[in-house]
């Protein structure tokens, strides 16, 4: 037994120094539709920066029908239920920035 390394996570007050992997949040509708269209706008554009490809994408998101919308929307519902099963404990804690 290696005593004095103070690193063994089964010591009483010890911490485990192995980082934990960050979960990532559910995406919402508007992530998922972007993912979905960004191939092929780059593909036709590779030019474009990509600020300019998310422009595009988001103007193309707001003219979308409110039908197309809403089906992007029960798919996130369905994504978000997969990630409630995939990761139950998890819950979102945004970054507390101390300045801006």
């Amino acid at each position: 037994m290696h005593q004095g390394s103070g690193d063994s996570s089964d010591e009483p007050g010890q911490r485990n120094n192995i980082p934990q992997k960050r979960i990532p949040r559910p995406p919402n509708a508007f992530i998922l539709y972007r993912r979905e269209k960004q191939p092929a706008i780059i593909a036709a554009n590779r030019h474009l920066s990509n600020a300019e490809v998310s422009r595009r994408i988001s103007e193309m998101w707001r003219s979308e029908p409110e039908e197309t919308r809403r089906e992007w929307e029960r798919y996130a519902d369905r994504k978000k239920l997969e990630h409630m099963q995939t990761y139950p404990n998890y819950v979102y804690r945004p970054n507390k920035n101390k300045s801006k």
